[in-house]
């Protein structure tokens, strides 16, 4: 519950999208933050060569986030500078 309410005041403070986290747990941008999240061997080593080796991540082609995540939020963050 404290993790959604946590997801629903980011949003609306800073992408100022009402994502409804607490009525529906199942959000689009639930969704989205969640995949940041969760663990992967791929995100360790990119978490890893980020810190230490930043341009192994460059030779593998390794992201922390997905681009289907990036692209949303990037999307996200575009259309609130345009509504703004």
């Amino acid at each position: 519950m404290m993790a959604r309410f946590t997801t629903d005041v980011i949003a609306s403070c800073a992408f100022g999208i009402n994502s409804n986290s607490i009525k529906d747990p199942d959000s689009e941008f639930g969704r989205r933050v969640r995949t940041v999240f969760t663990f992967s061997v791929k995100k360790g080593l990119a978490m890893l060569f980020a810190f230490f080796a930043p341009h192994l991540n460059n030779i593998f082609r390794l992201n922390f986030v997905e681009d289907k995540t990036n692209k949303y939020v990037r999307q996200s963050i575009w259309n609130t500078v345009q509504y703004r």
